[in-house]
């Protein structure tokens, strides 16, 4: 709760508290607050602004980013209102060259790009917090910060620190906070100089926890003095949003190599205009400065646009915005501050348009780090979890500038031989990317994997396995089928599919799957059945014991660590099972169905088995119709117990052929199981082979050493 006292000043100044308090509210500082709020954290959103921009820097949702979406229950709204990418054009001049095919993966049930202006994914994040009782409390801007040490004597009688976060922010009695002094040029990093004259209403605002978003001038990161090193391109971008008449189409990305040796991209908004990005060549550091935004006219714009297609026609008809833009590419020493202050999307790292990343990796920051202060601000984990966010996202964000970086400098290139390769590229492309992976093509975000540390901690007993399983992966999805009914009032029917990733939702859940191989098995067992391979220091089990570790394990979790009571944790208060979910439907709201979770619950297990022996249906509609009633039909009395239990209770799916066991290094015939503990952020922080008694204590200590 947020209190206010007046302090004696000579301006009008009064001192609130709030437990967070979040600077920035664009889709980082709205997402961080939504996921706060759904682990009944109160958090406070400031922004200087009083309405969201309508120029939108970012365009693209990426996969990674739809799955967390997906999972946090809010994915539907994103993808009823964006656009699929399918294909993008590339040109030579006037000349079409390539049509090449936006990369399809079956890595990610989401296997597109989703082409959606920042400020409509703002207005949806900003719907959704309102909904939730949320709100955005604009007009206030956030002019310094600091942390607060004071030395106590702790409960045990030793001396210990209090530590809080106290923030001076502001908000203009008359107008707003915008600046006459403000940079025109999109892309600076440097704050912009005070203005003198207005009045204005000052608070202090203590807190727990502060959250940077504020963008990449960040007052936060400027205020700490955290550096901001990197570099700024020398190319001279030029961004034009449009309503334009020409013979190259508009309707689909287009990417044109010009005959003036400059490169120009088109992207189609939803209103109708274009987004045009255009090289406007390098200039020197002095050219840089001596440019006067004033004097960029759609006239000069038109001109450079239309030598770069020639002899193509291409006029302006009308424009929105025009502005010039600088690169930057630079990631903060520091992402956080004595563990109190934490820096996120922009103001911890800015780097190139190419690929579309920014938002993304903003978003994604926002998720790694709430549900870790969750924890903490719960009592559910020590403070020093907070540091694992630095050393994760760190990491990603200098890669993710790499990348980014190489990406720009070949689409800028002048010289001819990188113009060659370039050109040679596109007209090949078609026929190579097809046989990209998911590694080879980070853009869609799904190989971002975190290194070994306090949460994700290999298993001490045993051998590690490959690299592609290993802990700090991101948890893969995968089609799991219904094995029976459950009278949970909805119309689940047997035979019904439901994807992984549609029950290790969230936020702040961490979801244990149990991989029982066919070992226990589904089938009755004959007289020839193949035994489980015996691995080395790894024991088997039975549905029976595997049933009662269920049973005692989850439930001494969560007698010892549960989340104080909140109206909208996981968004349902009550179990309930997916109703309606398949991976091969068309219908991509299916992925936004009720979540399977209790209010207050921190752990869900899942059981997934296969049964290779099993005869399987030879058609897609037997497959469909018929794989739940064979299923059930051939039970064994050994496996009903979890076939009844209900969803996250230890419920029972059938992986169909293994494909899910095989995504997670686990063998799906004949071997003995694995456990693998998936993080909230949908992350792998341990694993196991085996799911016996011995394998459930491993999970047990590793819950031990991040709990408290």
């Amino acid at each position: 709760m947020t209190t206010s006292t007046t302090t004696p000043s000579s301006s009008t100044q009064t001192q609130v508290e709030t437990p967070v308090l979040i600077s920035g509210a664009g889709p980082a500082g709205l997402y961080a607050a939504i996921l706060l709020t759904k682990l009944n954290i109160p958090c406070r959103l400031i922004e200087r602004h009083l309405e969201i921009s309508p120029l939108s820097k970012a365009l693209v949702i990426h996969s990674r980013t739809m799955e967390i979406f997906g999972m946090s229950g809010i994915v539907g709204k994103f993808l009823e209102r964006g656009r699929k990418m399918t294909t993008f054009n590339a040109y030579s001049g006037a000349k079409l060259v390539s049509v090449l095919e936006a990369l399809n993966t079956t890595e990610s049930h989401y296997n597109f790009g989703l082409f959606l202006e920042q400020r409509y994914t703002a207005a949806i994040l900003g719907q959704e917090l309102e909904e939730m009782g949320g709100k955005v409390d604009r007009g206030w801007e956030l002019m310094d910060t600091k942390v607060v040490e004071e030395e106590e004597i702790q409960e045990d009688g030793t001396p210990g620190t209090k530590k809080w976060v106290e923030t001076t922010i502001r908000r203009a009695i008359v107008g707003d906070n915008t600046r006459q002094t403000e940079s025109k040029v999109l892309g600076v990093v440097d704050l912009d100089a005070e203005e003198e004259g207005k009045r204005y209403e000052t608070q202090v605002v203590r807190s727990q926890y502060l959250l940077a978003t504020d963008g990449g001038k960040s007052v936060v990161r400027h205020k700490l003095n955290i550096g901001f090193p990197g570099r700024t391109v020398d190319n001279d971008l030029i961004i034009c949003d449009a309503h334009v008449d020409s013979d190259i189409p508009t309707d689909r990305i287009t990417v044109i190599n010009g005959v003036n040796n400059r490169t120009m991209a088109f992207f189609p908004l939803q209103d109708g205009q274009i987004r045009i990005i255009l090289d406007n060549g390098v200039l020197t550091p002095e050219e840089h400065a001596a440019i006067k935004p004033e004097e960029l006219t759609l006239d000069k714009f038109e001109s450079l646009a239309a030598a770069c297609v020639a002899p193509a026609k291409f006029k302006c008809l009308s424009t929105s915005w025009l502005t010039h833009y600088r690169v930057n590419e630079r990631e903060a020493e520091h992402f956080s501050h004595k563990n109190k202050i934490f820096l996120a999307g922009d103001a911890a790292h800015v780097h190139s348009p190419a690929g579309g990343q920014g938002m993304n990796m903003g978003l994604q920051d926002s998720y790694n780090l709430t549900w870790k202060l969750a924890l903490v601000m719960h009592g559910l984990a020590p403070e020093s979890l907070l540091d694992t966010y630095e050393l994760e996202r760190q990491p990603v964000a200098a890669a993710i500038i790499k990348m980014s970086s190489r990406m720009l400098q070949m689409g800028l290139a002048q010289d001819w031989f990188r113009r060659t390769f370039r050109n040679v590229a596109i007209v090949l492309a078609p026929y190579i990317l097809p046989y990209l992976s998911v590694s080879t093509n980070p853009v869609m975000m799904l190989a971002i994997r975190y290194h070994d540390n306090a949460i994700n901690q290999r298993s001490k007993s045993q051998n590690a396995i490959g690299e592609e399983y290993q802990v700090g992966q991101r948890a893969r999805d995968g089609e799991l089928r219904v094995i029976r009914k459950q009278d949970l009032g909805l119309a689940a029917i047997e035979g019904a599919s439901v994807r992984l990733h549609e029950l290790t939702v969230g936020p702040g859940i961490f979801h244990v799957l149990v991989f029982a191989s066919d070992m226990l098995p589904l089938a009755t067992p004959s007289s020839t059945s193949t035994p489980a391979a015996k691995i080395k220091g790894v024991e088997s089990t039975d549905a029976e014991q595997l049933a009662k570790n269920i049973g005692e394990y989850l439930g001494a979790w969560r007698a010892r660590w549960a989340y104080k009571s909140t109206d909208y944790m996981a968004g349902s208060a009550d179990p309930v099972l997916l109703s309606k979910s398949t991976s091969t439907s068309s219908d991509d709201s299916l992925s936004a169905v009720p979540h399977p979770v209790r209010a207050n619950h921190l752990f869900m297990v899942h059981v997934l088995a296969s049964d290779l022996s099993a005869p399987q249906p030879t058609t897609s509609a037997e497959s469909t119709a018929g794989a739940g009633a064979s299923a059930t039909a051939t039970l064994s009395s050994a496996t009903d117990v979890l076939s009844e239990n209900q969803p996250g209770e230890g419920k029972i799916y059938l992986d169909h052929l293994g494909a899910v066991h095989e995504k997670y290094g686990v063998a799906a015939k004949h071997g003995p199981g694995a456990i693998v503990v998936v993080r909230p952020d949908a992350h792998i922080g341990f694993r196991v082979l085996g799911a016996s008694t011995s394998a459930w204590k491993e999970i047990d200590q590793y819950l031990e050493s991040i709990l408290l």
